[in-house]
């Protein structure tokens, strides 16, 4: 039975770990796109009635965040 625990706990590890590195992949997606957003607002291309994408970009930003604590 303490094999099948062990074998449970060391997958369950494993998971944990993939799950935190695709949340940082994640945040540095949004980090870019956030970025990328905000030199495209400061340049004009973006106007503010498309606000929704800045929305969107700060709602994942915020889910991540969840999603650590």
């Amino acid at each position: 039975m303490e094999i099948d625990e062990n074998i449970n706990l060391e997958y369950e590890l494993e998971k944990a770990l993939e799950r935190a590195e695709s949340v940082e992949e994640y945040k540095k997606i949004i980090r870019v796109a956030l970025g990328q957003w905000l030199q495209n607002l400061k340049g004009g291309q973006i106007k503010l009635n498309s606000v929704s994408d800045l929305k969107v970009l700060i709602e994942a930003d915020l889910m991540l965040k969840d999603i650590e604590n």
